[in-house]
């Protein structure tokens, strides 16, 4: 080989952090709530650096490890999308650090599910297959499987609450009046739990995909228990999204996601919250999983829309 073709060999490497979401600063923090070490990533809009004295909204999405790589590199681009702009926000994603991240799918079940939630029978045979394929040793699944037992989503809120927030707006121009909530699946369920908790933090929220199961959810009981309340949910807003290949097409998510959702719709609708601004979008073509990304857009079109016609 010659010494010009020496110089075409590929070098492999790894790529920093810095390198793959220059705008992005990652910390990770210890809840005393959670009991539990959590990683964030916070990626601020375009404009944060020009003007000192601008303070934005802030979005939290929760399983970060998941979504903060398939949006946060449209996160500033978007403001300037000719079509569809969102306005300038700083967006936080909340994921699980790196000592745990590879088991962010079995941590997520105890942090999203509101307090004595039930978990579907699929949850578990999950754990077991995963066992059985060598994917997961045994003690850390009856690990996961207790805790499954015992979801405290009520623990993740105070975290996100009280310790992260406050932290964030120490180190962030953040508008304390304007703070977002969305997740999709397990974290959808968790974003319904939150809006039907009237949260004094999160004011605009989005449940995309909920897993919400059986008529036996918290979700329900709450739900109940709101309008029975007669709370003002003024100055709220929830926005809720389903993949229509979820609700159309033979598959477990028939009953795992797009029956709830269908009731929690029909409940907004039969017995509206007062003050509760409630949204929607039926997704064309997409499934539980190609429909979390385009869940995410809908909802900061529906939210956090930017141009001449603002948000809603």
């Amino acid at each position: 080989m010659s010494a010009t073709q020496d110089s075409f060999e590929l070098t492999e490497t790894q790529a920093s952090f810095g390198a793959l979401f220059p705008s992005t600063r990652y910390f990770e923090i210890d809840s005393k709530s959670a009991g539990a070490r959590f990683g964030v990533w916070v990626t601020p809009p375009a404009q944060y650096d020009a003007d000192q004295t601008q303070a934005y909204p802030i979005v939290y999405q929760v399983d970060g490890n998941l979504f903060f790589p398939t949006t946060a590199p449209f996160h500033q681009p978007g403001q300037s999308d000719a079509l569809s702009p969102h306005i300038p926000f700083i967006l936080v994603s909340v994921g699980y650090s790196e000592r745990e991240s590879s088991a962010w799918v079995w941590l997520r079940v105890r942090d999203l599910l509101p307090p004595e939630e039930p978990v579907p029978e699929v949850m578990l045979q999950a754990v077991e297959m995963s066992v059985k394929a060598g994917l997961l040793p045994r003690d850390e699944a009856d690990r996961y499987v207790a805790m499954f037992a015992h979801p405290a989503g009520d623990k993740f809120l105070d975290f996100l609450e009280n310790e992260l927030h406050p932290r964030l707006a120490q180190t962030f121009r953040i508008d304390a009046n304007d703070v977002g909530l969305w997740g999709v699946s397990y974290g959808g369920l968790f974003s319904a739990y939150v809006a039907l908790t009237r949260s004094s933090l999160f004011k605009r929220i989005g449940a995309s995909s909920p897993g919400i199961v059986g008529e036996n959810s918290q979700i329900f009981h709450m739900y109940r228990q709101a309008v029975a309340s007669k709370d003002d949910y003024s100055g709220r807003q929830l926005h809720i999204t389903l993949g229509a290949r979820e609700l159309a097409e033979s598959s477990v998510y028939q009953w795992l996601t797009a029956r709830g959702t269908s009731e929690l719709l029909a409940q907004t609708s039969q017995h509206p919250l007062p003050g509760l601004r409630v949204s929607t979008e039926i997704i064309p073509m997409e499934t539980h999983m190609t429909g979390a990304v385009p869940a995410w857009f809908s909802f900061l079109r529906a939210c956090y829309r930017g141009g001449p016609a603002g948000r809603c």
